[in-house]
């Protein structure tokens, strides 16, 4: 009854973030400089009527209740600029499940390499060793998301050139990764949102301080006087801070992915959400926010419920 309690109180509370996420979102497209209808070329004479068949003429907060008793039927609308007259499912189904495969792929990547890194420097017996890994870590994520991105690209664009040019090699598939499609960007693209920003450090160093706290335990101090293996209690007590560090690192990324697709030239749900922020495509924006906003929080609350279920400390203080 805990954990349901918890999951209906932390199901409203998501609810009540998305309403805000998407009422600011609509907030900021209507009131940006501009509107879809510039676009046009002949807009100003069809404005008028464009206005009413896109409800543009409606006040905002009418506008915002229609969108939310649309989005209660599952109904997310109609592109009126970015893929004019084609339904909004239509448009993002597509770069969603490539964006999908990103976003994953880089958590899963994030959490095992900093895992791995935190298990080994944690229990280092040298402390000088233990900080070298540190900094290393450190040194390795404090660049930006973007920048490891544009420059991976373009280090390997130019390098890749100059063996062409020396005969060294063909023309490989992927070249020039900035004009062409390839597994090779969508590679990068996990590497960069996996390590970039600190994403990496970030992980490294809160699996580093939940494995320090759980060695140090009375009852993995008591399992260590005994001879028994000291692992299974570290590996079952860490599934919460796990858990929390995996929920956090989700936010993030989803976060980061509009940049790196940018950047990347990827057809994903990121690079879709600029672009229909820039031509004011309202219907297409929202969904995609709602989407954003939907994976965070059910991957928050799947984090919840694990934490839960795993420590019944938790389950006592809820």
């Amino acid at each position: 009854m805990t954990v349901l309690r918890g999951v209906v109180l932390r199901s409203a509370s998501l609810l009540a973030t998305w309403i805000g996420a998407i009422a600011l979102l609509l907030a900021l497209l209507v009131t940006a400089p501009g509107d879809p209808i510039d676009l046009i070329p002949n807009g100003e004479e069809l404005r008028e009527q464009l206005e009413a068949d896109w409800g543009l003429d409606r006040p905002v907060p009418a506008r915002f209740a229609l969108y939310l008793k649309r989005m209660a039927t599952l109904d997310l609308g109609t592109s009126i600029a970015y893929r004019p007259g084609q339904p909004v499912v239509e448009v993002i189904r597509g770069p969603a499940l490539g964006t999908m495969a990103r976003v994953l792929g880089a958590l899963t990547l994030a959490m095992v390499w900093g895992t791995a890194l935190a298990w080994a420097s944690s229990g280092a017996l040298d402390r000088r060793l233990s900080a070298t890994a540190r900094r290393a870590v450190q040194a390795m994520s404090i660049l930006p998301v973007f920048l490891i991105a544009h420059g991976t690209v373009t280090m390997l664009n130019e390098a890749t050139y100059s063996m062409m040019e020396a005969g060294t090699i063909d023309r490989p598939s992927w070249f020039a990764l900035p004009d062409e499609p390839s597994t090779l960007r969508s590679t990068l693209a996990i590497v960069a949102l996996a390590v970039g920003s600190g994403a990496l450090m970030e992980v490294h160093a809160q699996i580093e301080e939940a494995i320090r706290r759980i060695r140090s335990s009375p009852y993995v101090e008591a399992a260590r006087a005994r001879g028994a293996p000291i692992w299974p209690h570290i590996v079952r007590n860490l599934v919460p801070p796990f858990a929390a560090t995996f929920a956090e690192r989700a936010a993030f990324i989803a976060g980061s992915v509009v940049i790196i697709e940018k950047v990347l030239l990827l057809n994903g749900l990121g690079s879709v959400l600029w672009e229909s922020a820039l031509q004011r495509d309202y219907d297409l924006a929202l969904a995609i926010a709602l989407i954003a906003a939907a994976f965070v929080s059910a991957v928050a609350l799947s984090a919840d419920v694990v934490r839960l279920v795993a420590d019944p400390r938790l389950r006592a203080t809820a």
